[in-house]
């Protein structure tokens, strides 16, 4: 088959191609693929009229896939996507808030080094079985120790709070 046949061929086959493109769900990208693939089948190097209609029907269906897959993941990404929190300043005030709130901690008696290291770890986004490998002890170890540090921290704050409201 020639080119100019096989463009002929493909042009009466334009609105047949399209309603197959929105039958697979992608109304908006019809011409899109339906032109993509006539420009695909072109640059092949034989065409034979027996097939031909079964090749084109078949880069379509492969070429809506494709989109398919991309528009599935860009919506994935898109529920994900969060803006990010504007920039919080100067890094020292960072870096004084974390050592001011480790000693208040240190110094109300709720929580030792090893806890405060082990929540600082948590908290920079290791997980408990990288923080456990780090501090040579066991997951179910590290977890014990969470709960407890948690339970303290909450056990602290209930009974500073107490206090506060008898002297207020």
């Amino acid at each position: 088959m020639t080119t100019d046949q096989a463009w002929r061929r493909c042009l009466r086959r334009r609105s047949r191609l399209c309603g197959s493109v929105a039958r697979f769900g992608l109304p908006d990208h019809a011409d899109d693929i339906v032109h993509d693939v006539f420009i695909a089948v072109m640059t092949m190097p034989r065409l034979y009229p027996r097939g031909f209609d079964s090749l084109l029907d078949m880069a379509v269906w492969r070429r809506c896939q494709a989109v398919a897959i991309i528009e599935a993941g860009q919506q994935r990404l898109g529920r994900v996507a969060t803006l990010q929190p504007e920039h919080p300043g100067d890094p020292a005030d960072s870096v004084l808030d974390q050592v001011s709130a480790a000693s208040v901690l240190r110094d109300c008696g709720a929580l030792g080094e090893p806890d405060i290291w082990m929540i600082d770890m948590i908290s920079r986004g290791y997980q408990k079985k990288e923080v456990a490998h780090l501090a040579e002890r066991s997951l179910n170890d590290v977890d014990r120790t969470v709960r407890a540090i948690r339970r303290r921290s909450r056990d602290k704050m209930t009974k500073s709070v107490g206090r506060e409201s008898k002297h207020a």
